[in-house]
C-alpha cells in the first residue's frame, strides 16, 4: 500500500466511521463498527511507520479540487462558531469567531494570490509519525475503552434516550482531524484541522449538557479560539514576509530571518493555548467535566499534544533566537507552578490536568532549549507521557465508576477492594516517576540539556525544573500511598467501603492492561526506541543525535541512562523477597491510634481515654493554604501574562 493511501485512511476513515456512529443507533452494530476502524488505525500507523523508515519522508499534495472542499469546510466551521457565540450569548465566543472569520476571509480573498497552492500539502517525516502513533494507537485504545464506559456512564445518569452515537460521532472523527494536523505542511489545511480539534472539544466538554459542562465547554472555545486567531494573525504575517504558507519554507533551512520571528511567536502561542498553558490552564480543568475518554484523549493523551507539537515542529526556525530562550523560560515556569498547584488537589482528575499541563510546559521548555539532546528529551517525553497518562486516566475512570466518586480520600484502601485497576493505576503512577522508567529517562534528559546549554538563561530554567520534578514527587506518591492505605476495625480486616465488583476481563480492563505493558515495554526498550526513532526523528528536523546507545544504555557527552541494567536489580529487589519471604496473616498489625480498636463493620473506632469510643478519621495533608488555587492562581496568571509579554516584546524589538 502506498504512502498516500495509508495517509488517506488514517485522516479518512476516522471521519467515515464517525459518520456511520451518528446514524448507526443499535449499540452493539456501533461496537462492531467502532472497534474494527480502530484496528485498522493501528495496523495503518505501523505500516506508515514501517514505510517513513524505509523510504524516507513522504510528500504529496491532493488534486485541486481538495482545495476547495476545505475551503469550504474552514468558513463552515468558523460560521458554526459565530453562531455558538448567539445562540449562547455569550461575547467572547462571538467576538473572536466573527474576527477570525473576518480575517480569515480577508486572508484568503483579498492577500492570496487566486489559485495559490501550497506544495507540497502534506510532509510526513519520522516526528509526524511518532505524532501519529499516539494519536492511532493510543487514541484508538481509548476509542475502544469508551465503548464499555459510556454504557456504564449512561446507566448511571440514568438517561432517557442515549446519546452515545453524538458522542462516538466527535471522537472518533476527532482521531481523523489530529492526524491532518501533524501531517499537513500548508497552513491552510493545518488550520483547517486545528479548528475541527477545536470543534470537536467543545461538543466532547458539554456532551452531559449539564450547566457545568456548558460553561466549561465555552470556556474551552473561547481561550482556544484566542489561539486560532493567533494562527490565522501568524500565517497572513508569514505570507507577507516570506510570500509562503509551506512549514517546510518557513522552518526547512534553519533560523528564520528577523522579520519571521513574530509569525513564528504567533504560531507558538496558538501551541500554548491548545496545550492550556498559563494562563490559558482553566479551559483543561474546566473540561475534567467532560466523561472520562475525553478526558484521556483530547486532553491529556492527543489534543494538548497538537499544541507542543506545532511548537516542536518549529523549532528549527527559531534555534538560538530569543523567542527560543523566551519559550524555555515560559515552559520551564508552567512544569513548575502547575507542578506545585497538583500538590493542593484532592479531586483526582484534577491531580492529573494539573500534571498533564506541567509535562507539556517540560515538552515546551525543551523545543526552547533547542539542542539535539533537548529535541529527543521533548519527542520522548510526548511518547512516554501519552501512554501512561492514558494508563491513569482511563484506570480512575473506572475507579469513579465503581466508588462514585473522584475524590483521592475515597479511594484509599482500594487495592484491597479494586485490586486490578488500583494495582494498575499504582504502577501507572510509578512509571510516571521513578527510575527506570521512560518518562524519568525523558525528564532527565531535558534537565541536563538544560544544565548544558550555553546561554545563562538557562540556570534559571533549570531551578524550574528541579523544583517541579520535587513538586511531582510529592503528589504521585502521596496518591500511590492513599491507594495502598488502609484502616483496620480488628487486627487483620481491612476497612470496607461499598465498591462494585470488578468486572476484570471487560474491555476497559484491557485497555488499560495493555497500555500499561506498551509503557512498561517501551521503557525496558528505551535504547532502541532512542536509536531507531527519537534520534532519526530529530536528525529528520536537522538536530545532531546526543544520545549515545551503544550497549543498551543512554549516553550523552555527560552522563548516561542505563535502563536495562535498572530494570535487572529492580526486578531482583522485588523478586527475591517475594520467592523467600512469606508474610501471615498475624504478622499484620493495624495502625497504632494510641488506644484499643473496637469490631464494628459500619466504621472503624477505637477506645481512647476514659473508655470513650472515637471515630477513626484519615485523611492527606493537601497544603492548600499554601500552595491551592486560591492563594497562587491570581499571580500565576499574572506571571505567565508577563511571560508571555516579555516573549513578544523581546521578539518585536
Amino acid at each position: 500500500m502506498s504512502g498516500e493511501s495509508l495517509v488517506a485512511i488514517l485522516i479518512l476513515l476516522p471521519v467515515a466511521t464517525a459518520a456511520a456512529s451518528l446514524v448507526i443507533k443499535d449499540e452493539r452494530l456501533r461496537r462492531s463498527l467502532i472497534i474494527l476502524p480502530s484496528g485498522a488505525l493501528i495496523a495503518a500507523s505501523a505500516l506508515l511507520l514501517a514505510q517513513v523508515l524505509q523510504n524516507g519522508p513522504l510528500t504529496f499534495t491532493p488534486s485541486g479540487y481538495w482545495d476547495t472542499l476545505i475551503l469550504i469546510i474552514e468558513l463552515a466551521v468558523l460560521v458554526y462558531f459565530v453562531y455558538v457565540g448567539v445562540a449562547r450569548k455569550h461575547l467572547l465566543v462571538l467576538g473572536l469567531g466573527a474576527a477570525q472569520l473576518l480575517l480569515f476571509g480577508l486572508f484568503k480573498f483579498a492577500w492570496l494570490p487566486s489559485g495559490y497552492k501550497v506544495q507540497p500539502a502534506f510532509h510526513v517525516d519520522l516526528l509526524a509519525v511518532v505524532m501519529c502513533l499516539v494519536i492511532s494507537v493510543v487514541g484508538s485504545l481509548i476509542v475502544m475503552y469508551a465503548l464499555n464506559y459510556m454504557h456504564n456512564h449512561e446507566h448511571h445518569l440514568k438517561l432517557g434516550a442515549t446519546r452515545q452515537h453524538i458522542f462516538f460521532f466527535f471522537l472518533v472523527g476527532f482521531l481523523g482531524a489530529m492526524n491532518g494536523v501533524v501531517f499537513a505542511n500548508s497552513l491552510l489545511w493545518l488550520f483547517l484541522f486545528w479548528e475541527l480539534t477545536t470543534l470537536c472539544c467543545y461538543h466532547l466538554i458539554r456532551h452531559d449538557l449539564t450547566g457545568e459542562a456548558e460553561q466549561s465547554a465555552l470556556r474551552a472555545l473561547w481561550m482556544n479560539l484566542v489561539g486560532g486567531l493567533a494562527l490565522v494573525t501568524g500565517m497572513s504575517l508569514a505570507y507577507q514576509a516570506s510570500g509562503t504558507l509551506s512549514l517546510l519554507d518557513l522552518t526547512g533551512f534553519g533560523t528564520v530571518a528577523p522579520v519571521m520571528l513574530l509569525p513564528l511567536a504567533l504560531f507558538c502561542f496558538a501551541g500554548f493555548t491548545k496545550a492550556a498553558q498559563v494562563p490559558f490552564q482553566s479551559w483543561l480543568l474546566g473540561a475534567m467535566v467532560a466523561p472520562t475518554p475525553v478526558s484521556a484523549l483530547l486532553h491529556s493523551s492527543t489534543m494538548v499534544k497538537a499544541g507542543v507539537y506545532l511548537v516542536l515542529r518549529l523549532a528549527p526556525g527559531y534555534e538560538g533566537t530569543y523567542l527560543s530562550a523566551g519559550i524555555a523560560v515560559f515552559g520551564a515556569f508552567v512544569f513548575m507552578i502547575t507542578s506545585i498547584l497538583a500538590i493542593s488537589q484532592n479531586v483526582s482528575k484534577r491531580v492529573l490536568a494539573y500534571s498533564t499541563i506541567s509535562s507539556l510546559g517540560l515538552i515546551i521548555c525543551c523545543a526552547g532549549i533547542n539542542t539535539g539532546l533537548a529535541i529527543a528529551a521533548a519527542i520522548a517525553l510526548i511518547i512516554y507521557h501519552a501512554v501512561v497518562k492514558g494508563v491513569l486516566f482511563l484506570a480512575v475512570g473506572i475507579m469513579e465508576q465503581s466508588i462514585h466518586s473522584r475524590d483521592i480520600e475515597d479511594m484509599e484502601g482500594l487495592v484491597t477492594r479494586l485490586p486490578a485497576v488500583a494495582g494498575m493505576a499504582i504502577m501507572g503512577m510509578v512509571v510516571m516517576l521513578f527510575v527506570p522508567f521512560g518518562v524519568l529517562f525523558a525528564k532527565w534528559a531535558g534537565i541536563q540539556a538544560a544544565a548544558t546549554a550555553p546561554t545563562g538563561w538557562f540556570s534559571l530554567v533549570v531551578t524550574f525544573l528541579v523544583i517541579g520534578s520535587a513538586a511531582g514527587v510529592v503528589f504521585w506518591c502521596r496518591w500511590i500511598g492513599r491507594l495502598m492505605s488502609h484502616v483496620a476495625t480488628r487486627e487483620g480486616d481491612p476497612q470496607t467501603a461499598p465498591a462494585e465488583a470488578e468486572p476484570r476481563g471487560s474491555l476497559s480492563y484491557l485497555v488499560v492492561a495493555a497500555l500499561l505493558a506498551g509503557g512498561v515495554i517501551l521503557s525496558v526498550l528505551a535504547a532502541p526506541l532512542v536509536s531507531y526513532l527519537i534520534n532519526p526523528a530529530g536528525a529528520a528536523m536537522g538536530y545532531s543525535p546526543a544520545l549515545d546507545t551503544a550497549g543498551g544504555h543512554l549516553k550523552t557527552a555527560f552522563g548516561f541512562f542505563t535502563p536495562w541494567v535498572l530494570f535487572i536489580v529492580i526486578g531482583a529487589a522485588l523478586l527475591l523477597p517475594a520467592l523467600l519471604v512469606r508474610v501471615q496473616a498475624e504478622d499484620i498489625r493495624p495502625v497504632y491510634l494510641c488506644g484499643e480498636h473496637q469490631a464494628v463493620a459500619e466504621r472503624p473506632v477505637f477506645v481512647s481515654l476514659g473508655d470513650q469510643a472515637v471515630p477513626i478519621e484519615t485523611g492527606g495533608f493537601y497544603w492548600g493554604r499554601v500552595f491551592g488555587e486560591r492563594s497562587l492562581n491570581a499571580w500565576v496568571n499574572g506571571a505567565g501574562i508577563v511571560l508571555l509579554a516579555a516573549l513578544f516584546v523581546g521578539v518585536i524589538v
